[in-house]
């Protein structure tokens, strides 16, 4: 794609304070809260609501964010299961969060894409937003990973190929995605990726642009985005090392309890290579976990990383049709099976959190998908 045309400044020296930059966060998941307010276009007025809760039983918590849960429910009219993305606005104005939210749903219902979870409906409360998405029955990658901590190389393989297909559909989409991790990847019934959760992402990217938002999650950040220099496109193609690195390991690259340690590490010290990674694993590895972007991986496009002898053996065009066989298959005993979501998910109580009712109105917010 020719980005980052223009060569940053060398990412070793000159580290701002980490009393700057990594404030103590108090959000439930530790992501990075992001300080820069969002431009989006007014939209016309929302059409009449024709949805609200009481359309849906709710079954059960599935997941959790930093700004509300995920449930489990099931449409009234049809039985149709789905999952149901819960923000509250009190927490989103809080954190100067409203233009995301509402970009978060307009980018999920531009994309159209197996590799991606699809909004079906989005309505609000006085008090929540509400988006009503696919239920992906094979839940997150990250609990099928800490069950066996960590995959054959053929395993990661399958996974990053997959991934590499999402990431370049959104980034050709003029959508930059900023917060790959294992728990926002899922999988569906038959183990195919699905990634989930736009909530950090950017729309309308243009080619060779900076943005200068600080956001992310620490484990997974691009160092670019600590510095704040500004970035690009390149900022997933690190994210997505870091995950390959974890996949492959089980833990992700400079990981410590210490998140300004492990931040600080990332941006100094140099990439530890495993015993266990192949010879293409860490020549992969080092060319997506470099500091200076203007020399990642991917920089020059896609296809640099599409060609890398890692992936030797891949034939992208079955990738793109998921066609390959994935290495796991969720076991699913019935429609309503969620033993492959996290138990500590499963045992908190349905019922909302009461709160103050915010009252504040989010314009362009509703959605129903046009059959």
């Amino acid at each position: 794609m020719g980005m980052c045309q223009n060569k940053p400044a060398e990412y070793t020296s000159t580290l701002p304070s980490f009393k700057d930059v990594m404030p103590e966060a108090d959000d439930e998941d530790d992501k990075i809260g992001e300080t820069t307010q969002l431009p989006i276009e007014g939209e016309s007025a929302d059409s009449k609501q024709k949805l609200n809760l009481d359309d849906f039983e709710l079954i059960k918590v599935i997941g959790r964010g930093s700004f509300g849960k995920v449930l489990l429910v099931k449409k009234r009219d049809d039985q149709q299961l789905f999952a149901v993305k819960i923000l509250r606005k009190k927490m989103l104005s809080k954190k100067k969060q409203q233009d995301q939210a509402i970009k978060e749903r307009k980018i999920m219902s531009l994309i159209n894409s197996p590799f991606m979870v699809k909004l079906h409906y989005a309505f609000q409360s006085h008090s929540r937003l509400y988006m009503v998405m696919d239920f992906m029955q094979g839940g997150e990658l990250f609990l099928h990973l800490r069950k066996r901590f960590k995959f054959p190389e053929d395993w990661v393989q399958f996974y990053a190929a997959e991934l590499l297909v999402a990431i370049d559909l959104l980034h050709q989409s003029n959508i930059i995605y900023r917060d790959l991790k294992p728990e926002n990847i899922l999988l569906d019934k038959n183990g195919h990726i699905v990634l989930t959760d736009f909530g950090l992402s950017k729309l309308g990217f243009e080619k060779n642009e900076m943005t200068y938002s600080f956001c992310g999650t620490p484990e997974y950040v691009a160092p670019e985005i600590l510095y704040q220099r500004g970035h690009t496109f390149v900022v997933d193609f690190y994210s997505y090392g870091a995950m390959i690195y974890e996949m492959l390991c089980g833990s992700p690259p400079f990981y410590s309890k210490d998140k300004r340690e492990m931040l600080k590490n990332r941006c100094e010290k140099p990439l530890e290579m495993k015993s266990c990674f192949s010879f293409y694993a860490a020549s992969l590895l080092k060319g997506l976990l470099t500091k200076d972007p203007g020399l990642r991986l991917g920089s020059n496009g896609i296809q640099e990383i599409k060609k890398h002898n890692f992936f030797n053996g891949i034939d992208w065009k079955l990738v793109e049709q998921r066609k390959l066989q994935p290495p796991i298959i969720p076991k699913i005993q019935h429609v309503q099976d969620l033993q492959n979501f996290a138990p500590a998910f499963l045992q908190q109580p349905i019922m909302e959190t009461p709160e103050s009712v915010s009252n504040e109105y989010f314009e362009g917010f509703t959605y129903q998908q046009v059959i």
